[in-house]
C-alpha cells in the first residue's frame, strides 16, 4: 500500500514546469500594436473623407452661387449700356465696373475690397462680390488713338475709305468680362468668369 500511496503523491506534486521564455508574449504585443495602428489610420481615414467630402459640397455651393454675382454684373452692365456709350468709357465703382484691366491679372488678384457686392450672405452663408471689366488698355473711348480693346470675333466693321492712321467711325463694341467671387464657410472661395459683348 505504500507504493499505492507513494504514486498518489507523485501524480498530486507539482509537476516542474520549463523556464518561459516569453516569444508568445512577444508575438501577442506586437499583433495587438498592430491591430492599434491598422485601427487609429482607419479612423483618420473615414474623418479625411468625410472632410474632403465636406470640402467639396462648401466650393459646390460656392461656385453655384457665383451664378448671381454674374446675373447682377450682367444686368448692371447693361444699365450702363442703356445710359449711353460714354457710360462705359470710364470707371463707375458703384456698379462695379471698370473700363480697363490688365487682362493678365488673375481672379484672385483683382480688387475685391471695392468689388460690387451681389449679396452679403445667401442661404447658405456665402458671400458673393462681383466685378464688370471691359478688356481695353486704357479708360476712354474705344476709338481713341492709342486704345487696344479686345473685340468679339467676326464682328468687325465693313470697309471704309478713310485713310490710315484715322479714327474710325464703325461702332463696333469692346468684349467685357464679369468676375465673380464668393466667399463662404470655413475659408471656401470660389472664382467664375463669364465673357460678353
Amino acid at each position: 500500500m505504500n507504493k499505492h500511496l507513494l504514486r498518489a503523491a507523485h501524480a498530486l506534486a507539482p509537476i516542474p514546469r520549463r523556464q518561459q521564455q516569453g516569444v508568445t508574449l512577444l508575438i501577442a504585443l506586437v499583433v495587438l500594436l498592430v491591430m492599434t495602428i491598422t485601427g487609429l489610420a482607419l479612423v483618420r481615414t473615414s474623418t479625411l473623407g468625410a472632410g474632403v467630402s465636406g470640402s467639396l459640397a462648401l466650393k459646390q455651393a460656392a461656385t453655384s452661387g457665383a451664378d448671381l454675382g454674374l446675373e447682377t454684373g450682367l444686368a448692371k452692365l447693361e444699365v450702363l449700356a442703356a445710359s449711353g456709350s460714354t457710360a462705359l468709357d470710364a470707371n463707375n465703382s458703384s456698379y462695379g465696373y471698370y473700363a480697363s484691366v490688365d487682362p493678365k491679372l488673375a481672379a484672385k488678384s483683382l480688387d475685391w475690397e471695392h468689388a460690387a457686392v451681389a449679396a452679403t450672405s445667401d442661404a447658405l452663408g456665402n458671400e458673393v462680390r462681383y466685378l464688370i471689366h471691359r478688356l481695353c488698355r486704357s479708360a476712354g473711348a474705344i476709338n481713341a488713338t492709342g486704345q487696344s480693346c479686345v473685340m468679339p470675333q467676326g464682328e468687325g466693321c465693313s470697309g471704309s475709305s478713310e485713310s490710315v492712321g484715322s479714327v474710325s467711325s464703325c461702332t463696333q463694341r469692346p468684349m467685357y468680362r464679369i468676375t465673380a467671387k464668393v466667399s463662404g464657410p470655413r475659408d471656401t472661395e470660389s472664382y467664375v468668369q463669364m465673357s460678353t459683348y
